[in-house]
């Protein structure tokens, strides 16, 4: 395989069996703008296409895992440009959901928004102890809109999904292990070496065995381009052109100015 690309945003480093792949944006709690939802498809393809690497960690530099989109890009969005960011963010949660290899998340600090959204297209999430999940759209006058809404309620139920989503409220790590969100919860000084425990340990197994496990687990994610998909499209845009949430997002342009 080609080496991993050099990238603005992410880092890569393999040591095989495992690939660690790190949002690498720490001066903004590495939200996602597009071109870092760019790099972590791209990174995707990469580790996958190596024969050497059959687990994936996703990992997040400094002070936070993701703490979503980065509205100072996101907030101008309306229309056309809120429909073609939104399918981008949509299908970087696809790519890595449908990656062949397994993906651990380690998670610390704030998890938040599209960030919890990607940390639910993981297949597993070990968790810190200070971490804080949640997903603050409903408080901007929108919703989760890439698959989150979907994955939630198959991991924590849908009476939880539903409160979490439609109250924006912040889930601490001990409520997201008791719920099912946290599959391990561990000091943050021990994220990532557990996290490299657990990839290790899966990845001394069939790496053939261990894509046919997760089609079974997950025959079916929801796709970009399906109803999940469109509905989500048409939703963002309906959002982002409403005043109350233009009103909302307008305070991180201010921030940013």
């Amino acid at each position: 395989m080609s080496e991993p690309g050099i990238y603005r945003y992410l880092t890569v480093d393999i040591d095989a069996p495992v690939a660690v792949i790190t949002l690498n944006r720490p001066e903004v709690l590495n939200a996602c703008d597009s071109a870092m939802h760019r790099e972590v498809q791209d990174a995707i393809d990469q580790v996958e296409l190596d024969e050497t690497v059959r687990v994936v960690v996703l990992a997040g530099a400094g002070r936070a895992f993701c703490a979503g989109s980065d509205l100072r890009e996101v907030g101008r969005f309306q229309g056309a440009a809120a429909r073609r960011y939104l399918q981008l963010d949509f299908a970087t949660k696809n790519r890595v959901a449908a990656c062949r290899k397994p993906v651990i998340a380690a998670l610390h600090g704030h998890v938040v928004g599209g960030g919890f959204e990607l940390a639910l297209a993981c297949d597993i999430r070990m968790v810190a102890d200070d971490v804080r999940f949640s997903l603050p759209e409903i408080t901007l006058g929108t919703i989760p809109g890439s698959g989150g809404l979907q994955r939630l309620p198959q991991i924590v139920g849908l009476g939880i999904a539903k409160e979490w989503a439609l109250t924006g409220r912040t889930v601490d790590a001990q409520e997201a292990h008791r719920t099912g969100l946290a599959n391990h919860v561990v000091p943050l000084d021990q994220l990532l070496p557990e996290s490299l425990r657990l990839a290790r340990e899966i990845g001394a197994k069939s790496s053939m065995a261990l894509m046919l496990a997760k089609v079974a687990l997950d025959p079916e994610p929801p796709a970009a381009f399906g109803m999940v998909g469109a509905y989500h499209v048409l939703a963002s845009q309906v959002c982002h052109d409403d005043p109350e949430y233009q009103q909302q997002a307008g305070r991180f342009h201010d921030k940013d100015k």
